[in-house]
């Protein structure tokens, strides 16, 4: 086996490549690296029926893993050049991010990684190289992802119509390098080889190294000479490992790695791992679960996120959106089942409105069709009062079941609700009309894959395969989503004394007073008590019962009160000899007090105590009825730091 390299041309005299400007139309932010990243996975899926997984793992190597690593990578000749594109920094904006990360690990003695393995998914397929013989629909996923810019290619309802969400991964690496290691399908096989096929990827600026000229691109692979074609690598096992390129089976896929991964806003974090680290993983999972919960909720993929500080793993979850999204989970899976109410009424009741959209006509000579109108289904649910990022608000999506935006309405009830437009309706069973609504909302959505409805940006992704006019069919879709809201929950609150929702949607979490929920979320929620077994015990009473409350960082702290109901109806509340705990709970004073633990990711908490009442009753315990209240709910600070 040849041993890999890095090279980079030389350059063109009519041509300069300064850095590849696809990344700066990606977003900076974890939600921008959840949704693209993910996406691209998503699209590549071998079978809308069967769950694929994607695994995002976040390395920390110290200064002796590293040096592993950077003997593997060949990093004095990566680094050289690196070094040499950085001093053009003042002249290109990828430069000065490039210097910036030159001297940050230059500074450090650790390297951050972070690995996105993808399975159950196509890899990267086909040729090396696209040339005047290889039809464009054959270029297959390696040219793609690896050679070209701005090329999609993808099929019908896929997630992305630019060829642009694959820049995050560069976006997010302060090299702006990145590797790949990919397994193929049988079937797929190049040359008779599925396993290991390794290519790496510079996208930097041009540069002089040694009085030589070199554009910005570089590849990491098999060279035969100096001055040949970088071509993928078919490699060990072995190297796979050293390169933190290993995948843990054989199902196909791919995996990238970001060397150098960073936060783009925020440099530093999770730089030195630990809670930093920690911090910047639970970013991208609450991320994901927040774009992606149709995905996730429906069972097509499967996501995890890992951290591994220097050889200890200090997180290993899978993605699961239905305790931040309990409403949302609950209202897809009652609507794939066709269970829906008649009418909202209480917590998680839920209905569906159709919701009229105008497909204009596709004259593109693809896939062309008359105009027709598609009727996407609005699903509303009534709120649990345990506040989250998507209440009083309709996630509108299609196919890739991502969430592309986002209508914020408010009522006098809290609400959560979606739009389920082509073929996400029924993805098992999509009609031809499906698809095409699914199309056509696709190639009306920006870069970023955000908007389907017109505001500032264009939607010249339209012009040039549909007739006019598509922008007022567009606008229409929030119109006839307001109008299916007014029917279901009245008319809107004002919210001309709230301030700017931008500013608010942040202050909803902040703690208010004792059993609320936050800033402007609507009705308070508390505490409430279940009785779940009692019996009479030597003339006293013995019973259970559970504490369910919203979950919050502080707890809660109450007096449970034990009633009795005597045969003339009349209540009494009588005292506790002893209160002790079943599980998840504390007793504060065995006599009066208990205390309900927060949970980490969960909307409610339930703890669950027994207890026994005092001998000297008002009445005897046989001939009473008895319940168990809620009592005072004691204030607790706002953050619990000692767990009291």
């Amino acid at each position: 086996m040849m041993d890999p390299r890095w090279q980079w041309q030389r350059a063109n005299r009519a041509y300069g490549n300064y850095g590849n400007a696809n990344q700066w139309t990606v977003g900076s932010g974890f939600e921008s690296l959840a949704r693209e990243s993910a996406q691209n996975s998503n699209d590549a899926r071998l079978s809308r029926d069967e769950t694929s997984e994607l695994v995002y793992t976040f390395i920390r190597l110290g200064p002796e893993a590293r040096s592993r690593f950077e003997a593997a990578v060949g990093w004095p000749i990566l680094v050289e050049h690196l070094g040499a594109m950085a001093d053009v920094a003042t002249s290109a904006v990828a430069a000065g991010q490039i210097k910036a990360g030159v001297e940050a690990l230059g500074e450090s003695h650790d390297l951050l990684l972070l690995q996105v393995s993808d399975y159950g998914c196509k890899g990267l397929t086909g040729p090396e190289f696209p040339d005047d013989e290889t039809p464009e629909d054959e270029f297959g996923n390696f040219i793609k992802l690896c050679r070209l810019d701005l090329f999609s290619g993808k099929d019908k309802a896929a997630g992305g119509s630019f060829g642009l969400g694959k820049a995050v991964y560069w976006r997010f690496s302060w090299l702006q390098t990145v590797l790949f290691n990919s397994r193929l399908r049988a079937e797929d096989a190049v040359q008779g080889k599925v396993a290991n096929r390794v290519f790496g990827v510079n996208q930097g600026v041009r540069h002089k190294v040694n009085g030589k000229t070199f554009e910005g691109r570089g590849f990491f692979g098999a060279c035969q000479a100096e001055e040949a074609d970088v071509e993928s690598l078919w490699a060990s096992d072995e190297l796979v490992e050293a390169l933190h390129l290993d995948r843990k089976d054989s199902r196909p896929g791919t995996t990238a790695l970001l060397i150098g991964f960073y936060d783009p806003d925020q440099p530093d974090r999770g730089q030195a791992g630990g809670d930093g680290l920690l911090e910047v993983a639970r970013a991208l999972r609450s991320g994901i679960e927040e774009n992606f919960w149709p995905l996730l909720t429906r069972g097509r993929m499967k996501v995890s996120v890992v951290v591994v500080d220097d050889g200890e793993v200090l997180m290993d979850e899978i993605v699961d959106p239905e305790d931040q999204y309990t409403e949302l989970v609950k209202a897809l899976r009652r609507f794939d089942a066709g269970d829906v109410d008649d009418k909202l009424e209480g917590e998680y009741s839920m209905v569906v409105r159709d919701i009229p959209i105008q497909v204009s006509q596709r004259v593109d000579g693809l896939q062309d069709h008359p105009p027709f109108e598609h009727r996407a289904k609005l699903v509303v649910t009534l709120s649990d009062g345990v506040a989250d990022s998507l209440e009083n608000q309709v996630c509108l999506l299609r196919q890739p079941e991502m969430v592309v935006q986002r209508i914020h309405r408010e009522y006098e009830s809290t609400f959560h609700a979606f739009l389920l437009a082509g073929a996400s309706i029924n993805p098992a069973s999509a009609t031809e009309n499906d698809l095409r609504a699914d199309d056509f909302l696709r190639f009306a959505e920006p870069p970023a894959h955000d908007q389907w409805i017109p505001a500032g940006s264009s939607q010249a992704n339209l012009n040039g395969r549909y007739r006019a006019p598509w922008i007022p069919n567009l606008k229409a879709i929030e119109d006839e989503v307001a109008k299916a809201l007014f029917e279901l929950l009245g008319s809107p609150v004002n919210v001309a004394d709230k301030g700017p929702e931008a500013i608010l949607k942040h202050l909803r979490f902040l703690p208010g007073d004792p059993g609320d929920r936050g800033v402007g979320v609507g009705p308070k929620a508390g505490p409430s008590i279940t009785l779940t077994d009692w019996k009479v015990v030597d003339g006293c009473w013995d019973v259970v019962f559970s504490v369910n409350a919203p979950n919050r960082a502080e707890g809660w702290k109450l007096d449970p009160r034990l009633k009795f109901v005597g045969l003339d109806g009349k209540g009494q509340t009588v005292e506790w000899q002893k209160i002790e705990v079943v599980s998840d709970g504390e007793v504060v004073d065995e006599r009066s007090t208990v205390f309900v633990k927060p949970k980490p990711r969960k909307r409610r908490v339930t703890s669950v105590f027994k207890g026994r009442s005092v001998v000297d009753l008002p009445i005897p315990a046989e001939e009473a009825a008895i319940d168990v209240l809620v009592g005072k709910v004691h204030p607790l600070p706002a953050v619990r730091e000692d767990g009291q």
